[in-house]
């Protein structure tokens, strides 16, 4: 058998990356990466105003207790002879075992995904900790999960003060940095024991644990959260881990000013390949201090530079005591010299949302609409032995139907905000709403096949055709570069690309977002934020186009879209979208979607 070459793992060995482009040795093992050469010198980082600190590895260092799993096992032995259960110790003992096992090669997987949600503590133990034992033990004793994690964490590893932490923690609070801690844990309550106990937990002014909030690391939010706590932006925090795959890609991710490595037992050994790299890569946090204090310092010699009479030259913090560039008077931050200017062409650069039906197709009912998915209901009942006739079918999906519109506008008129947006479950649709008053197994039979009977409908509901002038639009854009993407409300979103398929347009088309693929219909933000995530655009540049005054004017104006345009000859009135541009939620009301080319036009002109 023949082996492919590794890839090559960044250089980690020194204080800051290599130039951008520049050669990358190459490891003969990508769970140990080489760390070992000596730092480059210290370069210009930004002045954090914030200190955000893993807890293993930065602040603690552990060492493994072999006896964990017997005490352990003999606490959850205990625990099961009040629920009537008399369980074998070494039989919990190699269950816990196994089940720490599954649980590390779950949290290295978890490691890969954008955004990994965290376990909850009745799913670590009933899953993974004591998946061997009877199913009635599980779950009563995963009523009991937070307590079993809390007891386990100290019989894991024994916890010890990393050196240098007293240091820098007193270094922060005399220039008034602002600390945190953003840690994985499967027991945050177990970590705040050990810093109190160590006299560290007042230090901090929030403690983010991913079993408390349920995302973990990678997840770029575990640091958000804590920068929105401590009043600071991303960008004035530096963020110190000890591991690649989380930390790093977390700090990265999270837009923070600065990622700083402090090595520890898990530095060397990544589960995969990361290509994300840090900007510090220290042996302790002792090693934190030096570079700390050059970045303080080199920000206080940019303020002076900038304001010699309003800036203090022996000092490093600004007028309200915290640490970082000095203010314009708008308010605004004066960039250092060595401050990268932000990309005006990304910036600048337009790019154009549109709604699908209404914009790009236009759609007349087709009066056989139920006809095709009755015929596939029918199929589908005989396949499974509850057979239904044609006719009992097509009622069912006709009233199905009408019980979803019902539901919507229902919605639409509650008080409780909250649900309005949210898309209907496929499974629901059908197996609750189309299959009520069908027989049972049918029911469960269309929540199973709920996706492909949505597409169904979709296909036959109305018999579509371009909208004059869209397929113009978008072929324009096209030629000139502006990427085009899709906001669109649909029961398929997989319909909706066969039709723009059938147009020729799918190789025109870039971030769709659809309803029953996202989960949120207009006018929630988040099917608008889930298609502006796609975009290399600064959203005040982008144009999009609908055709209703609320899903898709106040829609795109709440989602803080530059320029909303609506188009007469869709679903809404003319009053009612003449109304939305006078209240605001409308910059245009256009009557073709080529005229939006002058728009796109005019943006490209003034140019970055």
């Amino acid at each position: 058998m023949s082996t492919a070459p590794r890839p090559s793992q960044p250089d980690l060995t020194g204080m800051h990356l290599p130039p951008e482009g520049g050669p990358v040795p190459s490891a003969p093992d990508l769970s140990a990466p080489d760390l070992s050469a000596p730092a480059l010198p210290a370069a210009a980082l930004p002045a954090p105003r914030a200190l955000l600190l893993d807890f293993g590895g930065v602040v603690i260092s552990t060492s493994s207790r072999v006896t964990w799993a017997r005490e352990l096992a003999e606490i959850v032995v205990e625990r099961a002879r009040a629920v009537g259960a008399d369980l074998e110790l070494a039989e919990v003992e190699e269950s816990l075992r196994t089940g720490r096992t599954a649980l590390s090669l779950w949290k290295n997987a978890a490691s890969r995904r954008l955004s990994p949600r965290e376990l909850g503590p009745r799913e670590i133990v009933e899953d993974f900790l004591l998946a061997d034992l009877p199913a009635t033990v599980r779950s009563a004793l995963a009523l009991d999960a937070r307590e079993l994690l809390a007891a386990m964490a100290p019989l894991v590893a024994d916890h010890h003060q990393r050196p240098g932490i007293t240091e820098l923690l007193a270094e922060c609070a005399a220039r008034g940095i602002r600390l945190g801690i953003v840690s994985n844990a499967h027991s945050g309550r177990a970590h705040r024991a050990v810093l109190e106990h160590l006299g560290l937990a007042e230090t901090f002014g929030v403690q983010i644990y991913s079993d408390e909030v349920g995302i973990r690391k990678p997840h770029p939010d575990m640091i958000r959260l804590a920068t929105e706590a401590l009043d600071v932006d991303p960008q004035e925090a530096w963020y110190v881990g000890d591991t690649l795959d989380r930390d790093v890609v977390a700090g990265r991710r999270a837009g923070v000013g600065a990622v700083v490595i402090t090595r520890d037992r898990r530095t060397d050994h990544p589960p995969f390949r990361v290509t994300d790299t840090p900007d510090l890569v220290l042996e302790t946090p002792e090693g934190l201090l030096a570079p700390l204090r050059a970045a303080l310092e080199a920000s206080a010699a940019r303020a002076a530079a900038a304001d010699p009479a309003g800036a203090t030259v022996s000092g490093t913090l600004t007028p309200d005591g915290a640490v970082g560039d000095v203010a314009a008077a708008d308010g605004t931050a004066l960039p250092g010299e060595n401050d990268p200017a932000p990309s005006a062409v990304a910036a600048r650069r337009p790019a154009l949302l549109l709604d699908h039906g209404g914009v790009i197709t236009l759609s007349t009912p087709n009066p056989q609409r139920f006809a095709a998915v009755a015929a596939q209901i029918v199929a589908l009942s005989e396949r499974i032995g509850s057979p239904i006739d044609l006719a009992t079918a097509e009622r069912a999906a006709a009233e199905g139907w009408e019980r979803h519109r019902a539901r919507k506008r229902a919605r639409d008129a509650a008080a409780d905000q909250a649900p309005r947006h949210e898309e209907i479950d496929p499974a629901m649709l059908w197996g609750d709403l189309v299959g009520a008053g069908l027989p049972a197994p049918l029911r469960a039979a269309l929540r199973l096949e709920a996706p492909q009977l949505s597409l169904t409908l979709h296909r036959f509901k109305n018999l579509p055709a371009p909208r004059p002038g869209a397929l113009e639009l978008i072929r324009w854009c096209h030629q000139q570069g502006i990427v085009v993407g899709i906001v669109s409300n649909t029961i398929s979103g997989e319909g909706v690309r066969e039709i723009l398929a059938r147009y020729g347009l799918t190789a025109m088309i870039g971030p769709s977002a659809y309803s029953d693929e996202v989960g949120v219909r207009k006018p929630g933000r988040a099917i608008f934020e889930a298609a502006l995530a796609g975009l290399a655009t600064d959203r005040s540049q982008v144009i999009y186009v609908g055709d209703k005054a609320l899903n898709d004017g106040r829609g795109g104006r709440d989602a803080g879209i530059g320029t909303v345009c609506l188009l007469r000859g869709g679903k809404d009135s003319d009053a009612d979208l003449d109304a939305a541009l006078t209240s605001g939620d409308a910059d245009h009301v256009l009557d073709s979607p080529a005229q939006v080319i002058d728009l796109l036009a005019a943006q490209l002109a003034v140019g970055p």
